[in-house]
């Protein structure tokens, strides 16, 4: 990939429940990272939890018209995988010109102080996020 590189920020689990699953990453020794967060334009409510450097963003959806619905329908619990780049548009135009495509354009997020983000998806199938630094 030309551009911008990318470095690895978290994975993004999806879970039916915040709570629930919360409690499950403390018994395995994560611990919270921030406050929850509610972003109502991607339609999730969120916990970032960490543990030995290793980050998971844990996401519940805000509703049947969620994201995060469908792959939870489907059974999908890893959502998506997430790199911090400098400079998001490099990123998003080297991605697709190596067969991805664009599934959400960058838009501000709660979770990350309103820096952009966007969705993308490999040709393998992984969901991949995009967080301007």
């Amino acid at each position: 990939m030309t551009g911008a590189s990318l470095t690895f920020h978290h994975v993004g689990l999806a879970c039916e429940s915040l709570a629930i699953e919360v409690a499950a990453h403390r018994t395995l020794g994560f611990r919270e990272e921030g406050a929850p967060f509610e972003d109502s334009t991607q339609r999730i409510r969120g916990q970032f939890m960490v543990n030995a450097g290793f980050r998971v963003e844990l996401l519940e959806p805000l509703g049947p018209d969620s994201p995060l619905a469908g792959s939870l329908r489907r059974g999908i619990k890893m959502y998506h995988q997430a790199f911090l780049t400098s400079k998001i548009r490099e990123s998003i135009d080297a991605l697709v010109e190596d067969g991805a495509l664009l599934l959400s354009a960058p838009c501000s997020a709660v979770a990350f102080d309103g820096r952009e983000i966007a969705f993308l998806i490999l040709q393998t199938a992984l969901v991949v996020e995009l967080i301007q630094m």
